[in-house]
């Protein structure tokens, strides 16, 4: 136990039995969430702590549990390995800027919340009343930070039991973004940006315009929006292609591109 961060060795080590009848009831329901997983947890405490969010911890400070914070920078750094690992496995032949595009293409916070949600995780988190009024069980930050965070419990729940932790974690990244990982060709080392830039120059000879949309949001729910268009030359007519948000401009930008290819790819046609 000594491998964990102090915030949660003394989460573990509270006694036995540690938890009044409430809190242990919530931690077996997690044998649900366990199936979805994969996974099932030594110390389900890890698996509750990495669903629980900042603004819970808040608003209930006397129940001593951490915000998943720890477990959602711990989790980054095993995704961002086993994400690499799986796309040299997929492309043993990719250059590294190829290889390294692949991977944040993989691994976006746009594929997060999607896997995110395929697993229904939004249902299990631990919001605060602001975060809950505001619809954080499906943002796609939130998601993603805890599906993260999921991972990082993972590990550290592997190496308590003395499995092969990034073993275990690769399995689990396995199962949980195989079908994405799969459906990856080699043109997808190409940022969406670029790809649809490629795609409107060889179809109309225009390149495609962003636009700002401006920031929606207070705080860690701020999120940017933009559009992206086809403007003909001289022509005063847009063609929305599609539209996006992110933590930042050039995220909402390239979440614009990527539901622009989406549309494209079902045969929406812009034109």
């Amino acid at each position: 136990m000594s491998e964990l961060p102090d915030v949660l060795l003394r989460l573990l080590t509270r006694g036995t039995p540690p938890w009044d009848d409430e809190t242990q009831r919530g931690l077996d329901s997690l044998a649900r969430l366990e199936r979805r997983l994969g996974y099932a947890f030594e110390r389900r405490e890890l698996l509750r702590t990495a669903l629980t969010l900042g603004s819970w911890c808040n608003e209930h400070r006397r129940a001593g549990w951490p915000s998943n914070a720890c477990l959602e920078y711990f989790g980054d750094a095993v995704l961002g390995l086993a994400a690499a690992d799986a796309v040299w496995r997929r492309f043993p032949d990719g250059g590294e800027g190829d290889l390294t595009r692949m991977r944040a293409r993989l691994v976006s916070e746009t594929a997060l919340a999607t896997v995110a949600r395929d697993l229904e995780l939004g249902g299990w988190l631990y919001l605060g009343r602001g975060d809950e009024q505001r619809g954080a069980r499906d943002h796609d930050g939130t998601l993603a930070d805890s599906l993260e965070a999921v991972l990082g419990a993972v590990f550290l729940d592997a190496r308590h039991v003395g499995a092969d932790p990034f073993s275990v974690a690769s399995g689990f990244f396995r199962r949980q973004f195989g079908p994405h990982l799969d459906a990856m060709a080699p043109e997808d080392a190409l940022d969406p940006k670029s790809r649809l830039q490629q795609r409107m120059q060889a179809a109309y000879r225009l390149t495609p315009v962003y636009v700002s949309l401006g920031e929606a949001g207070e705080g860690e729910s701020s999120r940017w929006c933009a559009r992206v268009e086809l403007v003909g030359d001289g022509s005063t007519s847009l063609r929305i292609l599609g539209e996006g948000a992110g933590r930042s401009l050039r995220a909402a930008e390239i979440a614009a591109a990527s539901d622009a290819l989406t549309r494209l790819d079902h045969d929406v046609d812009p034109g």
